[in-house]
């Protein structure tokens, strides 16, 4: 199917999974027209191509893409625009050093590190009842505690 492992034609285009064909082709050509090397040239060929010649291979890659997937540049040109200055004055930072281990509280980051660790996960009972991966069997009477260490 792909000749490019690990990437996602619909990444490489910054097309949402339901671009129709006509847009597939179209950003396809700008970015190529954009190409700073033949390599990305190619790149963007084989993307557009794995979209628009086999439909089950397209299908696929929408399948493999994070849902909710959104290549909005205009939001990233927004939080440039809002965040042009480095809000971080570097020469106060180098004449402060990195931090000494006594300004960590090591007790309350253990503490913190093991209340995530040992909090188990909500689980929604109801669902698993409903989807059991195993279906039993009522033919059968269930299998009791000394059937499983005895035999």
């Amino acid at each position: 199917m792909s000749d490019m492992p690990g990437v996602n034609p619909f990444h490489v285009l910054g097309l949402p999974v339901d671009a129709d064909r006509e847009l597939i082709v179209e950003r396809g050509q700008e970015l190529a027209d954009l190409a700073a090397t033949d390599e990305e040239r190619g790149r963007i060929q084989w993307a557009v191509g794995e979209l628009i010649h086999d439909e089950a291979v397209r299908r696929v890659h929408a399948i493999l893409e994070v849902p909710g997937t959104d290549y909005d540049d205009g939001r990233w040109a927004r939080f440039q625009r809002r965040h042009r200055g480095n809000p971080v004055d570097l020469k106060t930072l180098g004449a402060v050093g990195p931090p000494s281990p006594e300004v960590f509280d090591i007790p309350q980051i253990i503490d913190v590190v093991l209340d995530w660790r040992l909090t188990p996960p909500e689980v929604d009972v109801d669902e698993a009842v409903r989807h059991v991966p195993v279906r039993p069997r009522l033919d059968e009477p269930p299998l009791e505690v000394s059937d499983v260490l005895f035999g």
